[in-house]
This record gives structure tokens, C-alpha cells and sequence, in this order.
């Protein structure tokens, strides 16, 4: 639905104002569309829903731009911006993302968004809008700024020119500055159950509820949409839970978690350890309060047994730690040996009696 000319440029990014989306994603543009004139100079749409975020932020692209948009806010699809949105031409929707590879360039694919693309943008937003009195930039995804480029966007988001509108999308809302998202209005976008399901077995060798209808579905897929609190994981999450729930395991063992064999689990990088350790730590500390684990229902007994041994000083201290290392998450650094930093420290902090043993 959506394409990029190049991979320098923050134009070219192509929407189909006529394509109509989910019945579950609707109520999020309308509300947000219905009032045009006081939209939020900039909105962190989050969650787990995937590809989902892309398609709404186009649809609110769209009616934001729409020359003549509909009551309720949607785009016309007719007028002259509707159809350079369908071009890919409108010269008031930026899109950012990762560099792409380039064989002519002799450029291989990033995982980041470079400085140097931030600052175009923001030299960009200096600008009036060129067509109407609206410009829509979109980051996605935010998180793969980092923290220079993110504080380079700080004084934007803060004080953005006027007619300028800032999308940032991100599936680990997390791993941003704080300060980042403090300066925008956020909007979760979590799936509703039993939507989607079908394309999360995909193959369809797994019975599957839709709609509300009763099924059986694989308990590491149920467990992994219920880690993620998406119904319907994408398929670059289901490839790596094998590696994450093996970690989890690793994790239940508690004071005599072993850290090498832990953080040599084939297929683990850094970004996937630090969100089950992120959420492991944040259901230890809701069990060890008195709750119920948030992201880990399927393994409350396992919880409650860590959450037993484990210093509460040093479960918080570790929370603020591993919302640090998130912001490191998709540094190239040698994955197995920073999780075996992180895991000593994790260790270190919940059971420092084992350590002085």
C-alpha cells in the first residue's frame, strides 16, 4: 500500500486515501479527525499492533491533508491533495524511516535512522507547508532513533512551527527518551481479541478463534500474544520467541539462573532479551506487590517463586537499569556478551545473597 522512492528521501511515501481500514482501527481516526483544527502537534502512536500503526497514521495523513475532507474527518479521496497522495507527490507528507540498501550506492540497509536525516527534516519543518496550510511528518519507527538523533527532534516536538503535524510510530514505546515521549500526546493501538488470528498462525495448521469464535490455538503462540498483549504477533515475533521463552526459563530458575548457557541461546539478540527481561522485571515487581502478572499470565507460579527471593530495592533499581539499556538496544554491539553483562547484572541486583555466597 505504501512505498518509498529512495531511501534519502523523506517524500515519495504513497497512500491510498480511498482505501478503507479495519473496523477495529476506524474509531481511532474519526475521534482524532473529528477535531482537525485542535489535532496534537505530535502523537506517539505505540503498541504491539504492527502494521497496523502504519495504516492508521496514513489515515490520518490523509484526512489531515484532504483538501476537502469528509464530516467526519476522512479524506474525500477526490481533490487534488487526495491524488497526490496517491502518487506519492505531496510535497506536505514526510515520511522517515531507515535507509534502505542501495547496490548503486554501495549502501547496505540501517536499522537507524541517521542524524543527518533528522536535521533535513527538521530544516524541512522550518518551511510554510507547500500545498495547504498543513505539513505531516512521520517517524517510523521512533525507536530507531538514537539518542543523539532523538535529542536533535527534542526542540521540534517541544515548540514545532506552525502547520506542522509529527506522527511517531513505535512497537516499544520504551526505548525512547522519556523526555521524548513527554513532549507528545499518546495513543496505544492494541488489536482487539480475536481479530487477526488467522495471519498470526499463518500457515492454518492451528485451529484459531475469528471473530469471537471458540478454537485451540498453540499455547506458545497464546503465551507470546499475550506477551507482546497483541492477538496477532507478526511474523518477525514469532520467529524469535523460541529464543525468548528459553530465556524465560532461564529466568524461572531465579538466584541460579546460568548466565552463559542463558545468554548463548541461539537466534537471541539484544533487542528481544531486553523485552522479556523489561517485562519479566515488571511482572516480578506487580507479583511481588500483591498483583498479578501483566505480560506473563501462563507463568504466575514461576513469578511468584523469583518474586519470593528476590530484593525489592534491587528489582526496582533493575527497572530503571533495563529502561537504559533500551535506549542501546539496536547498538551493534556483540549480542551475547552484552546479555551476559546485563544477566550478571540482573542476578547481582535480585539475589545478593546468593552473590555473597
Amino acid at each position: 500500500m505504501s512505498a518509498t522512492e529512495a531511501p534519502d528521501s523523506l517524500l515519495g511515501h504513497i497512500i491510498d486515501p480511498r482505501v478503507a481500514l479495519p473496523a477495529w482501527l476506524s474509531p481511532h481516526t474519526t475521534r482524532l479527525l473529528a477535531r482537525r483544527e485542535a489535532f496534537p502537534h505530535a502523537l506517539l502512536l505505540s503498541g504491539g499492533a504492527g502494521a497496523a500503526l502504519d495504516s492508521l497514521a496514513e489515515a490520518l495523513a490523509a484526512g489531515l491533508l484532504c483538501d476537502a475532507p469528509l464530516t467526519d474527518g476522512a479524506p474525500c479521496g477526490d481533490c487534488a491533495a487526495c491524488r497526490l497522495l496517491a502518487a506519492g507527490t505531496h510535497p506536505d507528507l514526510l515520511w522517515l524511516s531507515p535507509a534502505e540498501a542501495d547496490e548503486d550506492a554501495g549502501r547496505k540497509a540501517s536499522s537507524q535512522i541517521r542524524i543527518e536525516a533528522v536535521r533535513q527534516l527538521i530544516g524541512t519543518l522550518a518551511l510554510r507547508p507547500h500545498h495547504g496550510a498543513t505539513r505531516v511528518s512521520v517517524i517510523d519507527p521512533a525507536e530507531a532513533m538514537n539518542a543523539a538523533t532523538a535529542n536533535a527532534l527534542l526542540k521540534v516536538l517541544e515548540e514545532p512551527p506552525p502547520g506542522n503535524v509529527l506522527l511517531l510510530l513505535s512497537l516499544r514505546p520504551l526505548r525512547l527518551l522519556p523526555t521524548l515521549r513527554s513532549r507528545c500526546l499518546q495513543l496505544r493501538v492494541v488489536r482487539p481479541e480475536g481479530v487477526g488470528w488467522a495471519a498470526a498462525v499463518g500457515d492454518g495448521s492451528v485451529d484459531a478463534p475469528e471473530n469471537g469464535s471458540s478454537g485451540t490455538v498453540d499455547p506458545a503462540l497464546a503465551e507470546l500474544a499475550a506477551f507482546l498483549r497483541d492477538p496477532a504477533p507478526e511474523a518477525a515475533a514469532r520467529a524469535v520467541w523460541p529464543a525468548q521463552r528459553a530465556l524465560l526459563d532461564a529466568l524461572a530458575r531465579g538466584a541460579r539462573l546460568g548466565v552463559p548457557a542463558a545468554a548463548r541461546t541461539a537466534g537471541l539478540t539484544l533487542p528481544a532479551a531486553l523485552d522479556v527481561l523489561s517485562r519479566w522485571v515488571h511482572d516480578l515487581a506487580r507479583v511481588q506487590a500483591g498483583g498479578t502478572p501483566r505480560f506473563l499470565p501462563g507463568r504466575a507460579t514461576p513469578l511468584a517463586k523469583v518474586a519470593a527471593e528476590a530484593d525489592r530495592q534491587g528489582l526496582m533499581h533493575m527497572g530503571a537499569r533495563l529502561a537504559e539499556w533500551q535506549r542501546h538496544a539496536n547498538h551493534p554491539l556483540l549480542a551475547s556478551l552484552t546479555v551476559a553483562d546485563i544477566l550478571l547484572e540482573y542476578r547481582a541486583e535480585l539475589f545478593p545473597a546468593a552473590r555473597a555466597a
